[in-house]
């Protein structure tokens, strides 16, 4: 029944779980955290930094490897350095006002941004900021191509700009682009061995002991699709979620939900493809997996029994590569001679 509020928890710890948490040591993103020094290192001597753009999927580090580095460069130089969130500030107008209120340089009633420029210039004469542009690819073009060209060449000012589109970069006007020059970072989605150590330290400092078995880490790292931030909260859900009594972590009911938020997904998105998408998925979930050249076949079939003309072979090939990139497919390759996949469905 109800948890009493005396009742003991398994979470003994419950910043480990917060997302504003950096730990000490990020796994898997020794190469990243590498390549953003390099950058950033010429700010020690108060020369401009490289820009830097940080890609990659959701809950592959960008943020958390920006403020682990910036974190260790204010210990080190007292290296200053901001963030701005580009979901909530998503114009030029509003990202300088959040600026110069975070470095407390204007007063409050100055509006003009043209003003708040100026003044940041001339603050930043003589020393070196890092501003850290988090999930950039929210702002319309026009905004961000403002936004970069104004901040970009100012002063000793180093821009960390964290997007989910590699191809945000490209979007850029030329101009823009030309001035930013940025070092290129990719993160890459975390291997489940990855997520399982990284759900492992965080039990580690943030659970009971005893309270998190290996086989019940690797489970919630299995299901979160190579997304940190998505496995930390689901391990802290489960935790939440353990029925009073319990000493270990249960994982049926976070099991359960993600069953149903994958049979939504998987429908939504569907409904969104053309009819010959849902024929070639229908296939595929109704075999469990099925080679490449039966799925044609048996597609074919179907086409000729609904007197539907079926698609061209090219057409079906590339139908058949937008499920994988859709994630209601996986793809491999068989252990058969030839070109030949096997199908089966994502999940």
């Amino acid at each position: 029944m109800f948890q009493q509020a005396n009742s003991p928890s398994l979470i003994l710890d419950q910043r480990q779980f917060s997302e504003e948490y950096v730990p000490d040591r990020l796994t898997g993103r020794e190469a990243q955290v590498r390549a953003i020094v390099q950058c950033l290192t010429p700010a020690l001597s108060k020369h401009k930094p490289v820009h830097l753009w940080l890609c990659g999927r959701p809950g592959t580090g960008k943020t958390a490897a920006a403020l682990h580095v910036l974190g260790r460069f204010a210990e080190k130089a007292n290296l200053q350095s901001l963030v701005v969130n580009c979901w909530e500030k998503d114009t030029f107008f509003e990202i300088v006002d959040d600026i110069v209120f975070k470095l407390r340089i204007l007063r409050a009633e100055e509006h003009r941004t043209s003003t708040k420029l100026d003044r940041l210039r001339r603050y930043l004469a003589d020393r070196p900021l890092i501003i850290v542009l988090d999930e950039i690819d929210r702002m319309g073009p026009a905004e961000r191509s403002t936004t970069l060209y104004n901040l970009g060449g100012m002063g000793n000012v180093g821009l960390i700009c964290i997007t989910n589109r590699q191809g945000s970069l490209f979007e850029l006007e030329e101009r823009v682009r030309s001035r930013l020059s940025p070092h290129l970072v990719f993160f890459p989605a975390y291997s489940l061995q990855e997520l399982a150590h990284i759900l492992e330290c965080r039990a580690e400092a943030g659970l009971a002991p005893a309270a998190w078995p290996a086989p019940v880490l690797r489970r919630i790292a299995g299901m979160a699709d190579g997304d940190a931030r998505a496995a930390i909260q689901a391990l802290r859900r489960a935790a939440e979620l353990t029925e009073e009594g319990e000493a270990v972590v249960s994982v049926n009911v976070l099991a359960e939900q993600h069953a149903l938020a994958s049979e939504a997904r998987s429908a939504y998105v569907l409904g969104s493809l053309a009819e010959d998408h849902r024929a070639l998925y229908g296939i595929v979930r109704q075999r469990g997996q099925v080679l490449s050249n039966d799925l044609w076949q048996e597609y074919l079939h179907q086409c000729s029994e609904s007197g539907r003309k079926p698609l061209a072979a090219r057409t079906f090939s590339n139908y058949a590569n937008t499920l994988v990139h859709k994630g209601l497919l996986v793809c491999e390759q068989a252990r058969v001679k030839g070109k030949v996949r096997l199908f089966k469905v994502a999940g």
